[in-house]
């Protein structure tokens, strides 16, 4: 998964949206909820320019730890909708 923005305002939204149930290690963040485990490797990529603007870009490795296919879909479908971005 690719997003626009830094490890530090992905793990914010991951902690506003799941609280508790988010845990982090020196391997990135976990996020543990609905029965499902699911694990996020993060890393910083080269911003991308447009014009002037520079945006930043996250690269994020995901791995389900726990969970069948459905718990774990519904988890990644929260996280989703947890760090979108406004839009028209």
């Amino acid at each position: 998964m690719m997003s626009n923005c830094t490890p530090a305002e992905f793990r914010r939204a991951m902690r506003y949206a799941f609280g508790d149930a988010v845990s982090e290690d020196a391997t990135g963040l976990m996020v543990d909820a609905d029965g499902a485990s699911l694990h996020f490797a993060l890393s910083s990529e080269e911003p991308r320019s447009i014009g002037a603007l520079q945006l930043s870009v996250l690269r994020a490795e995901i791995t389900v730890r726990q969970g069948d296919e459905k718990a774990a879909s519904e988890l990644l479908t929260r996280n989703d909708r947890a760090t979108q971005r406004g839009g028209g």
